[in-house]
């Protein structure tokens, strides 16, 4: 009796032991799977990353705001500000950023009558105020016509901190606009003795350009209609940036008109929010 009587309680003390532990590995497992409450969130998506803006200066004030329209014109409506810079260096913000404004336009505005190295060191201040002023890190930057030659020189001496995610250069004359030095509809480089004293420039400085540069060169091809730019002008820059930066496209828009028709082109917007998301 008193045999059994052990036999029962060794077995019940087993028994006891086994339920333990698989009620701690049930505990366990509990706690594992058991969500835990969420401290912070970051949200990609809400980061302003503005685009700044360097439009060739003989574009018309509607001519401007015909182009941004058309590269906005399938996102939300975001604010647009201006920054103006002096020769001296003095600069103004003409505008304010809503809270909302995850994506919004600093038209940049510089002085003409300054040297492509001056306009390099002005843009560069201009930037270094705006994000302190707009609370921004990261942004993307557009050039149109000579708009896109100062943004060329600009990242050939912009630090990391101050170089854009994505590079947009639309109808950028990189080897000037007369047919002597380029077949009008050529998509191929530019021959080393035709290639323009600015051209050849960009070409020798290109190795000082972030790898990590993202590059778009859009350009347009007029059906039936005089083309006052080259198309193998405005795809030259692939000289400058296809050697060095490991991100680069090329886009042609047809138009069935002028050139200045790019403007006009809604098919800019899809093409850049689709390179820069």
């Amino acid at each position: 009796m008193k045999a059994t009587t052990k036999q029962v309680l060794t077995g019940a003390a087993w028994l006891a032991i086994l339920l333990a532990m698989i009620g701690g590995i049930m505990l366990w497992q509990h706690q594992v799977h058991k969500a835990k409450p969420v401290t912070a969130v970051t949200v990609t998506s809400t980061e302003r990353i503005p685009m700044l803006l360097l439009l060739d200066s003989r574009l018309t004030h509607n001519q401007k705001q015909q182009l941004i329209t058309n590269i906005q014109h399938n996102g939300a409506t975001q604010t647009i500000v201006t920054a103006t810079i002096t020769t001296a260096g003095a600069v103004t913000f003409k505008g304010q950023l809503l809270n909302s404004d995850n994506r919004p336009y600093i038209q940049v505005q510089l002085p003409a009558q300054v040297t492509a190295n001056r306009q390099a060191q002005l843009l560069k201040r201009v930037l270094t105020l705006a994000q302190q002023h707009f609370k921004f890190q990261q942004f993307n930057l557009v050039g149109y016509g000579t708009g896109g030659l100062t943004a060329t020189n600009y990242v050939e001496r912009a630090t990391a901190r101050l170089t854009p995610q994505h590079l947009i250069l639309l109808a950028t004359p990189f080897n000037g606009t007369s047919r002597q030095n380029n077949r009008l509809h050529k998509t191929t480089p530019v021959a080393a003795k035709s290639q323009t004293n600015v051209l050849a420039k960009l070409i020798a400085h290109r190795q000082s350009i972030s790898p990590k540069l993202q590059v778009l060169i859009i350009a347009e091809k007029a059906v039936k209609a005089k083309q006052s730019l080259p198309l193998q002008s405005a795809l030259a820059g692939q000289s400058v940036f296809k050697p060095v930066v490991k991100s680069y496209r090329q886009k042609i828009l047809r138009s069935w008109r002028t050139q200045s028709d790019l403007l006009d082109n809604r098919q800019i917007g899809n093409t850049i929010q689709s390179f820069t998301d």
